[in-house]
C-alpha cells in the first residue's frame, strides 16, 4: 500500500492516496517497527501535501522524525530497498516539502538524504534524489548550481534503465531549452548530454 501511494503521487495522480496511506497506518500501528512506522507516517505526509492538507501534512512529519528517533534502525528488507530508512524518510519530507512549495526546507532534506544514499549502492535512489535536489535549487533561482546537480544526477543514470529516469530526462530537458534561451552557463552543453543519454 505504502509502494502504490508513491506509485500515484509519482504518476501526479494523488486521488485517494490519503485513503491508502490512511489504510497501511491503521494495519500498521503496534504491528511494525518504528522505523518502518516513520516510513508509513511520511508517505501519509506527502499524501497530504499533494492533496493541499498542509496541517496534517506537517502533524505526519513531526510524527514520522519522532518515530525515526525512537527506532533502533533495523527494518525488514521492504522497508528498506530504496535505502536507509533516514534517507529514505528525508527524501520524502523533502518531496512532501516540495508540493508544499516550501522549496529551502526541501533543500536540506535532499541533501540531508544524500548521506545515506551512497554512490553505486543506492545508484538509481541517489541519481533520482540528485534530481529532486537540482529542482529545489532551481525553484530559488540558483540556475548555474542547479546546472551542476543535473550534471550529477545524469552521470549517476549511465546504464540504469527507469522510467522514472526517462521522466527525469524530460524535465532536464524542457529546462534545459529555457536556461539556454536564457544563456545560463553549461546549459546548452547540459542540453546535449540530455539528447545523447536520451540515446541509448
Amino acid at each position: 500500500m505504502r509502494a502504490l501511494t508513491h506509485q500515484a503521487l509519482d504518476l501526479n495522480q494523488p486521488f485517494h492516496t490519503v485513503e491508502l496511506a490512511e489504510a497501511a497506518l491503521a494495519r500498521a500501528r503496534g504491528n511494525v517497527d518504528r522505523g518502518t512506522e516513520a516510513l508509513l507516517l511520511v508517505t501519509a505526509a506527502r499524501a497530504y501535501g499533494a492533496s493541499d492538507r498542509g496541517r496534517d501534512a506537517a502533524r505526519a512529519l513531526l510524527a514520522a522524525e519522532d518515530a525515526l528517533l525512537a527506532g533502533d534502525g533495523i527494518v525488514p528488507g521492504y522497508a528498506a530497498a530504496s535505502g536507509p530508512v533516514a534517507s529514505t524518510v528525508a527524501s520524502h519530507t523533502g518531496r512532501t516539502l516540495t508540493a508544499m512549495g516550501d522549496h529551502q526546507a526541501a533543500e536540506r532534506h535532499y541533501r540531508t538524504a544524500m548521506v545515506g544514499r551512497v554512490p553505486q549502492t543506492y545508484q538509481r535512489v541517489r541519481g533520482l534524489t540528485i534530481a529532486n535536489l537540482a529542482k529545489a535549487v532551481a525553484s530559488q533561482r540558483r540556475h548555474e548550481e542547479a546546472v551542476i546537480l543535473w550534471n550529477q544526477c545524469l552521470d549517476t543514470m549511465d546504464g540504469v534503465a527507469s522510467d522514472r529516469n526517462r521522466r527525469e530526462l524530460k524535465t532536464v530537458r524542457s529546462a534545459m531549452a529555457v536556461y539556454t534561451a536564457r544563456g545560463i552557463p553549461g546549459a546548452a552543453e547540459l542540453a546535449q548530454r540530455v539528447s545523447e543519454l536520451a540515446l541509448h
